[in-house]
């Protein structure tokens, strides 16, 4: 697997393959595939219905390829995680050939075609990928796990409705289950402080490029508590570690309120 690049560009936070590309802030995965016609069709019609097809087999094969290249953790990526086990590796291909079209083929004057295709980070795929993590809460919620701004305006200046890291005077890469720890070596967050659903849904951690744009988001809105991170760890650097006076203040806001439970947490990424 060749090394992935992570550009960030405006409010873009991409991770950039030679087979497609990770978009986490809308938190999807793309792909391109061209596809050839037969030679052979009765007619033009039906050479480029068979481009087509014959496009979204190779924009598939690569958006498996993609996958491939995600981390997971700080530890682990999803390639280390697939070649585990070949019934995941099947599932995955299974959710990969859901994909969803983004706009209109590309006709070429020889008769190929390009077509590029998306597939969600979250629900199925994330499901799947952290099969492994323990997670502290299990409970399904009633309802999808979404952020309502109308549920999170705070009572007080002291109820915080999220947590904003920022990161960006370091070299974080994103992941699908990344941790937070202190600077002593605890975890402050992880799995083990959320609710499945919400991780699965929505992911552990959402990735922007300034603070700004974070704080309007429907993930933190309200009064986010932002706290500058001290460094990273971890093989794939996707792991953060804040100060222990940081991670002391998080802890005890965390014992009364909900904001790590449902996943509210943004990481700024420069």
């Amino acid at each position: 697997m060749k090394k992935a690049t992570l550009i960030s560009f405006l409010a873009l936070i991409i991770t950039l393959f030679a087979q497609g590309e990770i978009d986490w802030e809308r938190r999807v995965i793309s792909a391109s595939g061209i596809g050839a016609p037969n030679p052979n069709a009765p007619n033009m019609a039906v050479k480029r219905a068979g481009a087509i097809n014959a496009a979204k087999m190779y924009a598939i094969r690569d958006l498996m390829a993609t996958v491939k290249g995600m981390y997971l953790s700080s530890e682990q990526t999803a390639e280390n995680y697939m070649t585990t086990s070949d019934v995941v590796k099947t599932q995955v291909e299974g959710i990969a050939r859901a994909f969803r079209m983004v706009g209109e083929p590309q006709y070429f004057e020889d008769g190929s075609v390009q077509v590029t295709v998306e597939m969600s980070i979250d629900g199925k795929l994330s499901d799947l990928m952290m099969k492994e993590e323990t997670f502290g809460d299990t409970t399904p919620l009633v309802e999808p796990a979404t952020y309502k701004l109308s549920d999170i305006v705070p009572d007080t200046p002291e109820v915080y409705t999220g947590l904003i890291l920022d990161c960006t005077e370091l070299e974080l890469r994103p992941a699908l289950s990344p941790k937070v720890y202190s600077q002593s070596g605890k975890e402050v967050y992880g799995s083990a402080n959320v609710n499945k659903d919400f991780a699965v849904q929505q992911g552990m951690m959402g990735y922007l490029k300034n603070i700004d744009s974070a704080k309007a988001n429907a993930r933190v809105t309200g009064n986010p508590l932002i706290v500058k991170a001290a460094s990273v760890k971890g093989t794939n650097k996707a792991d953060i570690i804040i100060s222990d006076s940081d991670a002391s203040k998080i802890e005890a806001m965390a014992s009364k309120q909900n904001f790590l439970r449902e996943c509210r947490v943004i990481a700024i990424i420069k």
